[in-house]
């Protein structure tokens, strides 16, 4: 391995045996590259996510875990010169 390695990083997608390179990284056309495939976790999509999220919210909402806030504005507020 030469003294000398460059390394850049992009997502993309294969598509019939080709990965095309972002315009951004332009100059790296036409060199000789080392290549690692790392495939992106494709098993939890984004209608999975936002059941899971329906689904928590209605626990939430079972639990009653804000009902004792009357004012929300007022509860934010609060919260936020906690913080400062």
């Amino acid at each position: 391995m030469e003294g000398n390695v460059n390394a850049i990083e992009f997502s993309g997608k294969i598509q019939h045996g080709a990965i095309l390179l972002p315009k951004q990284f332009e100059a790296y056309d036409n060199r000789i590259v080392r290549v690692i495939v790392l495939l992106e976790n494709s098993s939890f999509n984004l209608a999975e996510k936002k059941e899971k999220l329906r689904l928590l919210l209605e626990k939430m909402k079972a639990a009653k875990v804000f009902d004792q806030i009357k004012d929300p504005v007022s509860w934010q507020k609060k919260l936020r010169d906690e913080w400062e």
